[in-house]
């Protein structure tokens, strides 16, 4: 009988390895003490990296509506100035286009009041890509961006608090490019 029913024992507590049975409380409170202390250490950094990324991603979509406004003028059909100081109000941008209209009249007399006027756009806010509160553009010299999407070339900086970063438009379509 004992070649074909093995005598089984009772497996007895003394034999059981220690492992089997879990861990203890003071095993898991430290397990937890140093998960919380991680946390703690990273969750600062977490806060940073995300204002970085909502900073980047900010200069990012202003770089791409700066190179933009030439294809804008074109599918516009109608040319596009950039001038001044940005944000800025509507009788700031009547302003400037007033100061740009005067110039041209010097510059080539041989245009009319009307042809005048339609080198410009209708409103002056369309030619500037969207700002985020509290960042400041200045352009130094008025970039025109012609119905053809033709750009002179230019220059214009951007003030986010303290810092400046200046930027290139280069012709003949004015792709963005910071200085160094």
């Amino acid at each position: 009988m004992s070649a074909f029913c093995p005598r089984r024992s009772k497996p007895s507590r003394k034999s059981a390895p220690r492992g089997g049975r879990g861990f203890t409380l003071l095993e898991i409170l430290i397990v937890l003490a140093l998960v919380g202390l991680m946390t703690a250490f990273s969750l600062p950094q977490i806060s940073v990296m995300q204002d970085r990324i909502a900073f980047s991603l900010s200069r990012d979509t202003f770089e791409a509506e700066l190179s933009g406004l030439s294809y804008a003028a074109f599918k516009q059909g109608r040319p596009l100035i950039l001038a001044g100081a940005y944000p800025r109000s509507d009788q700031q941008a009547r302003s400037v286009i007033e100061e740009w209209e005067s110039n041209q009249a010097r510059e080539a007399p041989f245009l009319e009041e009307g042809q005048l006027r339609a080198l410009l756009p209708a409103n002056a806010l369309e030619a500037s890509p969207h700002l985020p509160e509290k960042w400041r553009m200045t352009v130094e010299k008025p970039i025109v961006f012609q119905s053809s999407g033709y750009c002179g070339g230019g220059a214009v900086s951007v003030t986010i608090g303290e810092v400046r970063y200046a930027y290139d438009l280069r012709a003949p379509v004015c792709q963005a490019q910071l200085r160094p």
